[in-house]
């Protein structure tokens, strides 16, 4: 059967672990990359040494225009608008927008032309986009309609499968989410200005995040609700939303907690997660009582794994959940499984 041949824009943490992911499930092929980043070599040496997920499986080498691993060749290009690279050359089945760069995610809403069966939006994409977050919607999926697809956030994948099974047997009436969020590469190392400057003066600037990503505690707004909104219209009215940026490269984690409309049974809903794990199709939600810390949650494939040393109850109708998610990782496993999903459908 021939494999679904991928394209991917911005090979950087996210689209360099979709690469090492699928080299372990062999569902598609990367034939195209394009990358800012103009130097090839150095496009090879961050794939073969990584130093969060550890060497690549082979040695990868790079020419003018492409890199090689194993017998395999994938074509780079250094294009900064998606539409000027050449992807209907290489007979691209998917691409996956994984540079975060909002003018090209507007491209492909506005502006697409290519014979491209289907793109991938590696993070939220607001109206008229279909969002599919395993877990909660995935069967929702026509490939006939849908030819432009959200894989969501982290914060938000990990979020939306602990609401949908709370929601199937309590209404959801009010609550918080905080989440605790690695730094990332925009940030700074030592105090400099923030990504916002452009906004200089604007409560929502965030002028904390140009400070010193290593050393502090960052306080911020995030978007892990109003991504949620997607596939939970009006969460945004019931469930408020803060995280910390803290000084550590990798694992997410977040405290729920959640003002429920009729008394808990705390045994009978911990069931319901471990029977939900039991039964899933894609590795989404995973229980756990292990005590644990943030870097064993490394490489985790699971969107979201549930500590539930720390689920509680108070005053009958308030839930406590604390989870965990390798805000990487598990996100690009369910970015293949999307691959997976449409590949089935040619």
């Amino acid at each position: 059967m021939k494999k679904t041949r991928v394209g991917i824009n911005g090979f950087g943490r996210i689209g360099r672990a979709i690469l090492r992911i699928n080299e372990v499930q062999d569902i598609f092929d990367v034939v195209i990359i394009n990358e800012l980043n103009p130097d090839n070599k150095n496009i090879a040496y961050l794939l073969e040494y990584d130093t969060t997920y550890g060497r690549f499986h082979t040695d990868v080498n790079a020419d003018d225009t492409s890199i090689s691993y194993a017998k395999k060749k994938i074509y780079v290009h250094h294009e900064k608008n998606i539409f000027d690279v050449p992807w209907d050359d290489y007979n691209v089945d998917i691409v996956i927008e994984a540079s975060g760069i909002t003018d090209n995610m507007n491209a492909i809403k506005f502006n697409n032309t290519t014979t491209v069966k289907h793109f991938i939006l590696t993070h939220a994409a607001g109206e008229g986009v279909k969002t599919i977050i395993f877990g909660v919607n995935e069967h929702e999926f026509n490939p006939l309609e849908h030819k432009i697809i959200s894989s969501s956030i982290c914060d938000t994948i990990s979020l939306t499968p602990i609401l949908k099974l709370i929601q199937e047997e309590y209404k959801i009436l009010g609550g918080f989410l905080t989440t605790l969020h690695p730094y990332l590469g925009y940030q700074n190392l030592l105090d400099g200005p923030s990504a916002s400057w452009s906004q200089p003066g604007d409560i929502y600037s965030h002028y904390s995040l140009g400070r010193s990503s290593i050393n502090n505690l960052i306080p911020k707004s995030t978007s892990a609700v109003s991504a949620a909104e997607d596939v939970f219209p009006g969460l945004g009215q019931r469930l408020q939303s803060f995280s910390y940026r803290v000084p550590t490269s990798i694992v997410s984690s977040a405290v729920l907690i959640l003002q429920l409309d009729k008394d808990i049974d705390l045994v009978k809903l911990k069931k319901r997660f471990y029977s939900f794990e039991k039964s899933q199709d894609y590795s989404v939600i995973k229980n756990s009582t292990k005590p644990l810390v943030s870097l064993d949650y490394v490489r985790e494939n699971f969107s979201v794994i549930i500590d539930h040393r720390w689920t509680k109850m108070e005053n009958k109708t308030l839930l406590k959940i604390v989870y965990w998610y390798d805000n990487e990782w598990g996100y690009s496993n369910r970015v293949v499984d999307l691959i997976n999903l449409i590949s089935k459908k040619y």
